[in-house]
């Protein structure tokens, strides 16, 4: 038998296997993600119609489908299940459901030949299709085996099968071939039968008259559970014998019992069994099903799973999509959002490059594709369907070969497109270390979404990209899009997959403003200082290209956002700093300017609640709900620090001081080991008193910059000032009085 014949067979035989489940009101669906296929009757009849089954081809009722089914087997042949109990006598054969052990020999009755061709659930996989040298291959791996199987000898010609012919005779026993068989066709009526109640319990299981069977009500993905009875009578459930019987035991004749009240279907019992929200998600192992999520609809999609392979129909050309991860068993290309299909012809093996396809399913009607030389072709993202309904997406399409159009098997299936987006949650200020010049800037955090077949989901780990930006908003009371956001104005510091930091505008001191030109280092400032004008940055993802897993869209959030100016720490009072040097050490010692302290904002530095943006939900817009402040709502234990680095001998580190706190009036510093030729930093931070030591650390509500440079020339000592070093204060040697930090 060849090997399509063999497939052909195990799809009748698995259809056969659920059909004979009898009084038992459960409906196996297909998934709403599966693939259309044709029943085994109309399978059968085409097979019929193009000669592959040997059988008359004016005999194609349903009647004479189970005729050709329950045939007497000719004398030389062999049943299916007869020749698999010879393959498996010898224990060799392996066990399809325990991969690595073989099947038991013993293990040979009907019920164990049903359970053996179920076959246990398979990993995702390529479509299979047969290569140029006439090989099988599983996506592009060749498995070497030969598609097309050695011819045997000739058998000896066997007797045609004849249906037997049963009919009720006169006395109402069953005739067989005209012969009587001696048993009743209708039997006596006995005492109402009792059917057996089958419920799902509370941990997932079937119940059979309160019974817990062991067996999960739910299949893997992929798998519904199969309920059967078997021979002995009792309820089979994926093949084992529960132990209960089908049907309630005969009793005695007696009177016609009353109708009973209607008993709930399997739909209903979900129903109720997914309400509290508790209940394992079966795709999705991490989460609970919705119990919001009670449709019918859904009810299949709960029991069934998606496929995992489209199987080619040999003699018809075949248009199938291919996985892209068949893990995550999707379809869409996640760094452009297409989908890539691979034409087969009517032999199972790729199509040449030139083929046209056209028609396919939920796809626009002029849309036509062509074979490259793999025989592939993609459909961009924007030209799939976008949320249509399984049966919009399913079915044939057309294959134009050498100018010959032919309609492809039904099982093509075209995936909906994936849409995307971002949600902001949340927003402060904050700074990107506790350097002196370290970068002040707006946090935010967000999350990527995906929506596939309509469904808003986070996006899998896997697939995360840092691709968010941000750039400046033209016109606040516009929508966010590629004309509203000046990408010239690269506003973006650092970013990952779940943030991105927005530098802040800098408020420059006027020296600074004045020697731009003349200093470097503050020239390099110019590109984030602010105009005097509020600063709203717009976020947006993805560019089309490929980069990034954006699935080829570029995304621009809604979300405005306020990016407040920040201002610089005040300097030292001119006339009023001086240098003490005793036994050989120097102390910068003075006051700092902190009479025209300049208004701040509230940073991460604050407690929860006091940092965080909120959002307008009628303009999209984020800002510090208290505004700038002034300096007189600094936390009450803020202070002046000051850090010299210190390099002697080509090695270097830091020194550093502070002032008391500015609410008790803090001014007053002084800096031990002082050296020349070193630069001086200043912040505001908060303070701390411990038992031996005082800690200053940063809470980023001013820019801290680089303000002075020490100088010595010959004997006389300067202040020079950073951002213009042209002007040199000279610094009187006097000594510090002991109560100056006091």
């Amino acid at each position: 038998m060849s090997k399509f014949k063999f497939v052909q067979w195990y799809g009748i035989v698995v259809c056969l296997l659920m059909a004979a489940c009898t009084d038992v009101d459960i409906t196996m669906p297909k998934g709403p993600k599966g693939d259309t296929g044709l029943s085994a009757y109309e399978f059968w009849k085409e097979k019929v119609a193009d000669g592959t089954v040997d059988w008359p081809k004016d005999q194609t009722e349903v009647a004479d489908f189970f005729k050709y089914l329950k045939g007497n087997d000719g004398k030389d042949g062999k049943s299916a299940f007869d020749q698999w109990k010879d393959m498996i006598a010898d224990g060799s054969v392996d066990n399809p459901h325990n991969p690595g052990s073989k099947w038991p020999a013993g293990n040979n009755t009907v019920q164990d030949f049903w359970y053996f061709l179920t076959g246990a659930t398979g990993e995702s996989g390529q479509t299979p299709h047969i290569g140029d040298n006439g090989h099988w291959f599983v996506g592009n791996e060749d498995t070497g085996i030969a598609a097309q199987g050695e011819a045997g000898k000739d058998g000896a010609n066997g007797k045609d099968a004849v249906p037997p012919t049963v009919t009720i005779g006169a006395n109402d026993h069953w005739f067989v071939n005209g012969v009587a068989t001696g048993k009743k066709a209708t039997g006596t009526n006995g005492k109402d039968g009792v059917s057996p109640t089958i419920t799902i319990g509370g941990n997932g299981n079937w119940f059979v008259d309160g019974t817990d069977t062991g067996k999960k009500a739910v299949g893997a993905d992929g798998k519904s559970p199969e309920v059967a009875i078997g021979e002995n009578g009792n309820w089979y459930i994926n093949g084992t014998d529960t132990g209960k019987p089908s049907f309630g035991k005969a009793g005695k004749d007696g009177t016609n019992g009353a109708n009973g009240a209607n008993g709930k279907s399997a739909y209903e019992l979900w129903k109720e069994y997914i309400a509290s929200g508790e209940v394992d998600n079966p795709h999705k192992p991490d989460q609970k099903w919705p119990a919001d999520r009670n449709k019918q609809t859904d009810f299949w999609d709960f029991l069934t799973g998606r496929s995992s392979v489209i199987e080619i129909q040999v003699g018809k050309y075949n248009v199938i999509p291919d996985y892209w991860n068949s893990q995550l068993r999707e379809y869409v290309i996640p760094t452009d959002g297409s989908v890539l299909f691979t034409v087969y012809d009517k032999t199972g093996k790729k199509v040449a490059a030139g083929v046209q396809v056209s028609g396919l399913p939920g796809v626009g009607a002029t849309e036509t594709f062509t074979t490259d030389d793999n025989g592939q072709f993609k459909v961009a993202w924007d030209k799939l369907p976008d949320n249509q309904p399984l049966s919009r997406r399913t079915g044939s399409a057309t294959v134009t070969v050498g100018g010959v159009q032919e309609t492809s098997a039904k099982n093509t299936l075209v995936p909906n497109r994936i849409n995307v987006r971002a949600t902001v949650s949340m927003v402060y200020l904050s700074n990107a270390s506790s350097d002196i010049n370290a970068t002040r800037y707006a946090y935010v955090s967000f999350k990527y979404e995906r929506q596939i077949d309509g469904e808003w989901s986070d996006y899998p780990n896997s697939l995360n990209s840092s691709m968010m930006r941000a750039a400046k908003i033209k016109d606040i009371n516009q929508p966010v899009n590629e004309e509203n956001l000046d990408k010239s104005k690269n506003s973006t510091y650092t970013y990952g997959s779940t943030y991105i930091d927005i530098r802040r505008p800098l408020v420059l001191t006027p020296t600074e403003k004045a020697n731009v030109a003349k200093n470097d280092t503050v020239q390099r400032l110019l590109s984030d200082e602010w105009d005097g004008n509020d600063f709203y940055a717009g976020l947006y993802f993805g560019d089309g290209s490929g980069s990034y897993n954006d699935y080829g869209q570029t995304v621009y959030l809604q979300d405005k956002i306020h990016i407040p100016e920040i201002y610089p720490t005040p300097g030292f009072k001119e006339g009023a700093v001086f240098l003490e040097i005793k036994q050989g050490v120097t102390t910068l010692w003075g006051e700092i300017d902190t009479d025209q302290l300049p208004d701040f904002y509230k940073t991460y530095a604050y407690p929860s609640g006091q940092d965080r943006f909120t959002k307008d939900p009628d303009t999209g817009i984020w800002k510090f709900p208290e505004g700038k402040l002034p300096a007189s709502d600094l936390a009450k234990n803020r202070a002046v620090f000051i850090q010299m680095r210190t390099f002697v001998n080509g090695t270097g580190g830091t020194v550093h001081t502070g002032t008391v706190p500015l609410s008790e009036g803090g001014k007053h510093f002084m800096l031990t080991s002082a050296y020349p030729g070193n630069w001086i930093g200043l912040d505001i931070r908060s303070r701390t008193k411990g038992t031996n030591q005082i800690t200053y650390s940063a809470t980023y509500e001013y820019r801290s910059r680089f303000a002075y440079y020490l100088l010595k020339e010959g004997e006389q000592y300067f202040l020079v000032d950073f951002a213009d070093r042209t002007k040199r204060i000279p610094l009187e040697i006097k000594e510090c009085p002991a109560d100056w930090m006091d």
